[in-house]
C-alpha cells in the first residue's frame, strides 16, 4: 500500500536544545510534497535540503548522506526504532545552525540516521517545538508563526507529547482508540497492534486477501478502515498494516494526511494538533 516507515521514536535522551523563540509575524513558505507528506526548504549547517514535517520523528533527523554533507558529527551510537520494531544504530548529533524562512535556530539536538527508508530530513520534535506550524495542503503553503485566530477556528485534539511526539485518540471504524500517535510523516494509512483490534466494534475489512510484507517484517497489511479524528466529522477510507507488537510502544500511528484533512495545525506549546 506503499507504506512508509519514516516514524521514529526513539529513547535518545538528546536534550531539547534551545526552545521556545519569540513569537514572530507570520512566515508562509511554498511546500512540496514526498508521498503526500509536506516538505519545506531548510539549511543545515548552510546546505540546503528539503525536510520532510514529520510529527512521527522524536528529534530532527537527517540521512547519513545529508549530516556528511552539512559536516554534523555523529557523536554516541543511539537505538533507532521503525513502527515494524526494526532497529536501527543511528548516532546522536547536533547541527549547528538550522535556517528556515529566514531565521536561524543553532544547537539542535538530532539522529543521524542508518535507515535508508528515510528522507534526506526529517523535521520533527525539535523543529515543532521551535516553530508553530500550520499546513495547507490545498494551497501548498505552510505557515511559521501561524495567527492564534487561525488555529482556534479549527478542530484541535489534545495531545500528549511526553514522548516526543504527538499521541491521541482517534476513531477506526467509529471506535475511539487512545495511545495512537498523529503522524505527518506516514503516507499509506497506518499501523494498529493486533491487541487494538479487540476494540474495534467494527472490525477491519481485507482488501482481498492480507498480505505479509516483506519490507516491514512484523506487520500484516491490506486491510480498509474509516479512520476519523472527530466523532461528527466525516472519516476518510485509509489502508492499515497491523502489527504482532504495539508500534514503537504505541497501540497504533495514523497518519494525518486523510482525504478529508485540508489544514493541519500543529502547536506543541499549546499541546494541541487542529485539523480543518
Amino acid at each position: 500500500m506503499g507504506f512508509r516507515h519514516v516514524i521514529l521514536v526513539c529513547a535518545l535522551g538528546l536534550g531539547t536544545g534551545e526552545t521556545a523563540l519569540a513569537q514572530n509575524a507570520p512566515i508562509v513558505l511554498s511546500a512540496g510534497t514526498d508521498h503526500a507528506r509536506t516538505t519545506i526548504p531548510v539549511s543545515v549547517n548552510g546546505v540546503q535540503v528539503r525536510c520532510v514535517l514529520d510529527t512521527g520523528a522524536s528529534t530532527m533527523l537527517l540521512s547519513q548522506d545529508t549530516a556528511s554533507m552539512a559536516g554534523v558529527t555523529a557523536l554516541r551510537a543511539v537505538d533507532e526504532i521503525s513502527p515494524d520494531g526494526m532497529r536501527y544504530t543511528g548516532h546522536a548529533a547536533r547541527i549547528a545552525r538550522l535556517g528556515v524562512g529566514g531565521i536561524t535556530v543553532r544547537d539542535v539536538p538530532a539522529l543521524i540516521s542508518s535507515n535508508r527508508s528515510n528522507a534526506a530530513a526529517l523535521c520533527g520534535y525539535g523543529f515543532f517545538d521551535r516553530f508553530p506550524t500550520l499546513i495547507d495542503r490545498d494551497r501548498s503553503l505552510v505557515t511559521l508563526f501561524p495567527a492564534d485566530a487561525a488555529l482556534n477556528a479549527m478542530r484541535c485534539l489534545r495531545v500528549d507529547l511526553s514522548t516526543h511526539v504527538p499521541v491521541s485518540t482517534v476513531l477506526i471504524n467509529g471506535t475511539p482508540l487512545s495511545n495512537v500517535v498523529l503522524d505527518s510523516g506516514m503516507s499509506g494509512g497506518g499501523i494498529l497492534w493486533n491487541g487494538a483490534l479487540t476494540k474495534l466494534a467494527h472490525p477491519l475489512t481485507p482488501l482481498v486477501t492480507t498480505r505479509y510484507d516483506p519490507d516491514q517484517s512484523n506487520l500484516s497489511c491490506g486491510r480498509n478502515a474509516m479512520a476519523a479524528f472527530f466523532a461528527d466529522l466525516p472519516a476518510a477510507f485509509v489502508q492499515l498494516c497491523t502489527s504482532a507488537t504495539p508500534p514503537a510502544g504505541y497501540d497504533g500511528m495514523l497518519q494525518t494526511n486523510l482525504s478529508t484533512v485540508h489544514r493541519l495545525g500543529i502547536d506543541y506549546a499549546a499541546r494541541r494538533v487542529c485539523f480543518s
